[in-house]
């Protein structure tokens, strides 16, 4: 059974997007309402995303049952676990129909083992955007410090303000891990950006938020043994 501990919330819509459309295609899916004693369990038959709109069409079994439009309403997908709420909805007899949700609650799959560092480390990557041209005309590199890191991930703290960098540049370059400049820059792609940071990361009057980075290839050998140091 899957804790707590094991999810994350995303608000990137091109994740929330790739999770919706990817558990259209799977079976266990289904809608849920709690009640004072006890649960209300409606099974999902399809799904269907208005990309214009930006809406979800869930046609569900009742199986003559009422969906209460008071109450809050639960959606769990197969892919991944990922659960959303749903506060306003539209409903057409055996089909519901809402906005694209705001944040998803989805399982974090790790294949690789990940190591967590301490506040006091202060570990850094250096990034760069993967086009040249932008590169080039920002004149600077990015240096984020670094909270987690497995042989094709890292999870990184930045600055709010420093937001705008990732929103514009989904493909990354990782050009150094802490003091070492890498021979080969790394392809990194920004999985998601969400404001669940750890407190410990946290610096005082600083809005920061947490990133998820997929890297390409692994890092280094000797690159990544001294990094963990």
């Amino acid at each position: 059974m899957n804790k707590l501990e094991d999810y994350r919330s995303s608000t990137d819509y091109r994740e929330i997007l790739r999770i919706l459309q990817k558990a259209s295609t799977e079976k266990d899916n289904f809608l849920w309402q709690s009640h004072a004693l006890n649960k209300t369990i409606f099974p999902i038959q399809f799904i269907e995303i208005d990309f214009i709109s930006r809406e979800v069409l869930v046609n569900f079994n009742s199986n003559n049952r009422p969906i209460d439009s008071q109450l809050p309403l639960y959606v769990k997908l197969d892919h991944r676990s990922s659960v959303f709420k749903v506060n306003h909805f539209r409903q057409n007899q055996a089909s519901i129909t809402f906005s694209l949700p705001e944040m998803i609650k989805t399982l974090e799959l790790r294949t690789y083992p990940r190591h967590l560092f301490k506040p006091a480390q202060d570990k850094f990557v250096t990034l760069r955007s993967s086009s040249r041209t932008s590169a080039k005309e920002s004149g600077s590199e990015l240096k984020v410090r670094v909270m987690d890191i497995s042989e094709r991930g890292l999870g990184l703290v930045i600055s709010e303000k420093n937001g705008i960098f990732l929103k514009n540049n989904r493909i990354l370059k990782i050009t150094g891990l802490h003091d070492d400049s890498l021979y080969e820059p790394i392809s990194a792609e920004v999985i998601y950006v969400n404001s669940e940071v750890d407190p410990r990361f946290l610096i005082k009057k600083q809005k920061s938020l947490k990133v998820g980075l997929k890297v390409s290839t692994s890092f280094p050998e000797k690159n990544y043994k001294r990094f963990l140091l």
